[in-house]
């Protein structure tokens, strides 16, 4: 038997996507072009669009495709910096967001031990900074621990402190689990990634609102309003339409059997592991997201186990698989760097099974001890 439970770095792709994206790879136009096939091809493009934007309440006009969730956001941060401004982020963030704040010399601040943002930190950087801060970037929820921050928040502090700057957010994990129109209410670029809620990997979205006066980072044919030049991927953003458009739909029915899932899984590990608790839980979580530390033992290893026996997890970020430093994430969060070398991330979607949740409980009931023992532990 296999268990997916790697929901968090990809998903499979929703049917009715896939059905969308072969319908329009056979469109053979160009959106850019101006004869009756180029205009087919424009036509589904738009109609993508304007679903996209109702999805996420915003106009059309507002829509920017890109190639996913690493585009938005450095075209979000990067197409905001201007010289002698400052971009403020967290510590926590996806690398996509992270590498590009420390492109642009920006500054981050801390989270609690929760996993969310500081904001007492955060108001003294705006109040330092107030005037020269160009953009403020704060992740919806987080891809590790699934940590939700608080966003209203974090607007009130921008606009009181320094109104002209813009508000980021990068909601990529947000989609299937928490309505992004109405948490990210407010701020003037929001990110999401077609392969994260069932669409097709290579292609995202960017909401840049009219005022933002964003600069493009590469130039061509002026494609998506100036902003992103490229003929565009028809085929992912008309299967990424569809899938935005069932995962809002199902979003509810979805929570609540995932719901269910993660917690028949912690109970699962619990009874196995007493002493265990997951990472994030004192702050408001999504519901798909379970990160563990297994101090003493290696993630790597844990993971080599599993994958043998047909149970697919990570240790956090699937942009740094393979890699053997901690979690930055965790170590945010105060834990020690033992701890999150010993981190396991477990993160379910809609396709996860009861079966699937089981068979993984046994796998890693299983696993830690194994290592545990060769490493004079006392896990198990």
């Amino acid at each position: 038997m296999e268990a997916y439970l790697d929901h968090a770095a990809t998903t499979p792709i929703n049917p009715a996507a896939l059905d969308a994206q072969v319908q329009a790879s056979q469109l053979i136009g160009n959106p850019s072009g101006s004869h009756r096939a180029a205009r087919a091809a424009k036509d589904l493009l738009e109609t993508s669009r304007e679903r996209v934007g109702l999805l996420l309440g915003v106009d059309a006009s507002e829509v920017i495709f890109t190639s996913g969730g690493t585009e938005s956001d450095n075209l979000a941060i990067l197409g905001s910096t201007q010289d002698g401004h400052v971009v403020l982020s967290t510590a926590i963030e996806h690398h996509a967001v992270l590498e590009a704040v420390r492109a642009s010399k920006g500054r981050l601040v801390g989270v609690a031990s929760s996993g969310v943002v500081d904001l007492n930190q955060l108001e003294d950087e705006l109040k330092d900074n107030g005037a020269s801060v160009r953009a403020v970037s704060v992740m919806l929820a987080n891809n590790e621990t699934g940590v939700v921050q608080p966003l209203s928040e974090v607007l009130k502090l921008v606009r009181k402190y320094s109104p002209k700057a813009l508000c980021h957010t990068d909601a990529v994990q947000a989609p299937s689990y928490l309505d992004v129109a109405e948490l990210a209410k407010g701020f003037d670029l929001v990110s999401i990634s077609g392969h994260k809620f069932g669409g097709p990997k290579g292609v995202g979205v960017l909401v840049i609102k009219k005022s933002s006066g964003l600069r493009p980072m590469f130039y061509g044919g002026g494609q998506e309003f100036e902003l992103r030049s490229g003929t565009p991927n028809l085929g992912g953003i008309a299967a990424m339409a569809v899938a935005l458009q069932e995962a809002v739909t199902h979003r509810e029915a979805n929570v609540r059997r995932i719901s269910g899932l993660t917690e028949r899984l912690r109970r699962g590990l619990s009874s196995r592991f007493p002493t265990i608790k997951p990472n994030g839980t004192e702050a408001p979580q999504m519901c798909n997201i379970t990160n563990y530390c297994f101090e003493g033992l290696n993630s790597e290893e844990i993971l080599f186990k599993l994958d043998a026996l047909g149970v697919f997890a990570s240790a956090g970020s699937s942009c740094a698989s393979g890699a053997l430093n901690p979690s930055h994430v965790l170590l945010e969060m105060g834990r020690s760097k033992i701890e999150a070398l010993g981190s396991l991330r477990l993160s379910l979607g809609v396709t996860t099974t009861e079966e699937e949740v089981d068979y993984a409980i046994g796998a890693i009931g299983d696993v830690i001890p194994e290592l545990a023992a060769k490493k004079g532990t006392a896990w198990g």
